[in-house]
This record gives C-alpha cells, sequence and structure tokens, in this order.
C-alpha cells in the first residue's frame, strides 16, 4: 500500500502505461514486461492471503485487501497472487487506482488494461479474473463512497 496519495489523473496514468507498453515490438515483449511488473511487485502479508482476501472465480489464487482511509477519503490496496503473470496485471492495477478516492475509481473503467493485454490473447480464464479483481475494487470503492466500510465480496 501506498503512504502519499498519488495526484496524478488515472487517465494521465493511463495514457503513461500506453505509452510504455507501446515501446515494446510485439506481444512477447509486452508479456515479458508484465512478467517482469509481477516480480517486483511486493507480497501480501501471510496473513492477508487468506479466504475473506481471496477473489474466487481466478484460475490462480488471488487476494485483494481493500481499505478505505475516511481520514484521507483514499483506497488503500494491495494485491498479490501465486502467478506472476496475474502479479504483473495487479501492479498495473495498482498503478491505476492504488491510494485513490473512491469517487476517482468508480468513474473510470480499466479500458487501457483492455487495450494492452486483454484485448491481445490473454487468455480468457486470465482476463476473466482480471475483471474479478477490478469488480472487488469497485465495489470496495462503491461501499467507501457510501460511507461504509470496505466490503469483501467480489
Amino acid at each position: 500500500m501506498l503512504d502519499s496519495p498519488i495526484e496524478e489523473p488515472i487517465a494521465e496514468v493511463a495514457a503513461r502505461l500506453e505509452a510504455e507498453f507501446a515501446a515494446f515490438a510485439d506481444f512477447t515483449e509486452r508479456v515479458g514486461h508484465v512478467l517482469s511488473l509481477g516480480r517486483r511487485l511486493p507480497r501480501l502479508a501471510p496473513e492477508d492471503c487468506c479466504e475473506d482476501n481471496r477473489v474466487k472465480g481466478c484460475q490462480s489464487q488471488v487476494w485483494v485487501v481493500a481499505e478505505h482511509d475516511a481520514d484521507q477519503d483514499r483506497m488503500r490496496l494491495a494485491l498479490d497472487s501465486d502467478a506472476v503473470l496475474m502479479r504483473g496485471l495487479l501492479a498495473m492495477l495498482l498503478r491505476l487506482y492504488g491510494d485513490r478516492r473512491p469517487d476517482e475509481i468508480l468513474a473510470y473503467s480499466p479500458e487501457v488494461v483492455e487495450r494492452l493485454l486483454v484485448g491481445r490473447s490473454l487468455a480468457p480464464s486470465r482476463a476473466n479474473g482480471l475483471y474479478l479483481v477490478v469488480k472487488r475494487i469497485r465495489a470496495a470503492a462503491a461501499a467507501a463512497s457510501g460511507g461504509r466500510q470496505m466490503a469483501h465480496q467480489p
């Protein structure tokens, strides 16, 4: 989880991600970059890799910890998986959604991920897992924007 709020709009982060991936000549290089991002993603603490945080329906094991910091009105996210490729995709989601206000998360759909990877031969089961993670993050943001604490439903 990040310690300081991100002030850069999600759309600008998305544009930077697209430019970053445009530098790679082909799909294999893009996947290699995602794997690299996955290897650098910090691991969750073992106690956070629990059933309550697990995203059901994913091909691999995926955990989402989403907490609302009411004082700063920010969603604190931590994501992890047992699969390196999914960890890379999670790292991309963290760049988009990490440490954002709930209304920012709800206002922006992650179509950049679709353009970068999901629409380019990502296995349907992996794409479904990614959508389930986004759904969980958005559900937590919706709960927080309604004045309630984070919900753990997918």
